[in-house]
């Protein structure tokens, strides 16, 4: 794919890293998501009025150690002149630029530092480097997010790659969780569209990690069109398939970060009535602190995870539930005698944890992601902006 990247250290970042990334392709077709929380930060808000206008973008500019939320008007601004900025380094028109800023809440861009690096970054574009613009957009993460594969239809190969950053304030509607996914094939805005929210769906909207939802959450996937590859109705699903599979790998990198996160969590809802209601309850045992804690400690406490089920007040009959912690049945209608001690020792070696409950009341399911919460997360959070 033809994607030229450029990073900068600015000055943003208190760290010295890299904190502007620029990127530019194509004028391509592509497809947006954003944050719910009425918090939006100026670039969503400034990116949400160019995607109600424009079918194609070609460029992209993220800044990290600044989130420029909660700045009002002036933000709104800054968000604006780093589209213009980038679109005159570029030689492009400023509609054809989406803005993204990740960082530290209610405190203005220092806009000459951003420019300089805008214009740092544009001047020296190279081919994209997942793992460096990864790192270029990444604030608190511990380790930096990409993945890509490739796909193949009708003896035509086409590639998914993607970059994401986050670790905190990570919860669905969009959670500060920033994810860009680059494709090479040719299709339509609707069909993208429609992909694009199925997708988000089961990753981006199916992690969490504190409950946190944030400012700034952005998903975008472009697609280039410069391959032979034309995605319609009669190939669409498995075009999507990659797309998820790029997606959900990014998903749960976030969550295994998690800022002093141990373990990686899969909660599995099955026999539900319906998809809303396994997630629902997916979702309630995922926001459990207590169940979280548990994790943590390798306390295998099943109590907590259908407590957590409990509050959703859906009216669950128990005498019907079966919970599974890894291969250990620990609750069939009732309490059930199993190994604590084995258990815990599963708990406590292992990095993935797999949570399959069976609510045997239907027949849709869904999978959520989430991690463990100890002192770390703490620590992180209690001292993020000193």
């Amino acid at each position: 794919m033809n994607i030229k990247m450029g990073v900068a250290k600015a000055g943003i970042k208190p760290s010295g890293d890299y904190d502007i990334l620029v990127l530019k392709f194509p004028s391509s077709v592509y497809s947006a998501v954003f944050t719910k929380n009425s918090l939006a930060a100026a670039p969503v808000i400034y990116d949400r009025l160019v995607c109600s206008l424009q079918d194609k973008i070609s460029a992209i500019v993220v800044n990290s150690g600044n989130a420029n939320a909660g700045t009002g008007q002036e933000g709104f601004e800054n968000a604006e002149k780093m589209a213009q900025i980038t679109a005159e380094s570029l030689g492009i028109d400023k509609e054809e630029v989406l803005v993204f800023s990740t960082g530290v809440i209610g405190v203005q861009l220092p806009m000459d530092k951003v420019k300089d690096g805008i214009e740092a970054a544009s001047s020296s574009l190279q081919e994209l480097d997942l793992e460096l613009a990864a790192r270029a957009i990444s604030t608190t993460d511990a380790f930096y997010k990409y993945y890509e594969t490739n796909g193949l239809i009708e003896d035509k190969v086409f590639i998914v790659k993607g970059i994401a950053k986050g670790a905190g304030m990570i919860h669905p509607n969009m959670a500060t969780m920033l994810a860009y996914i680059f494709t090479d094939v040719k299709i339509d805005k609707p069909i993208l569209d429609q992909i694009t929210k199925l997708v988000v769906d089961r990753t981006f909207n199916s992690i969490s990690v504190d409950g946190c939802e944030s400012t700034n959450d952005s998903f975008v996937i472009v697609a280039t069109g410069e391959s032979d590859v034309e995605i319609n109705d009669s190939n669409k699903l498995y075009f999507a398939k990659k797309v998820y599979e790029v997606a959900l790998e990014l998903a749960k990198m976030i969550v295994k970060d998690g800022e002093g996160a141990t373990k990686l969590i899969e909660i599995n809802v099955y026999q539900a009535f319906s998809k809303d209601e396994a997630r629902k309850i997916a979702e309630s045992i995922a926001l459990s602190n207590l169940f979280k804690t548990a994790m943590f400690g390798n306390d295998p406490n099943w109590g907590r995870i259908l407590a957590a089920v409990g509050q959703t007040h859906i009216g669950i009959d128990f005498s019907q539930v079966k919970l599974y912690l890894g291969d250990f049945l620990l609750y069939s209608g009732q309490p059930l005698e199993f190994d604590k001690k084995q258990a815990s020792e599963y708990l406590k070696n292992n990095k993935e944890i797999r949570i399959d409950l069976y609510l045997g009341r239907g027949e849709e399911e869904w999978t959520y992601y989430t991690c463990d919460l100890g002192y770390k997360y703490v620590e992180i959070n209690a001292e993020y902006t000193t």
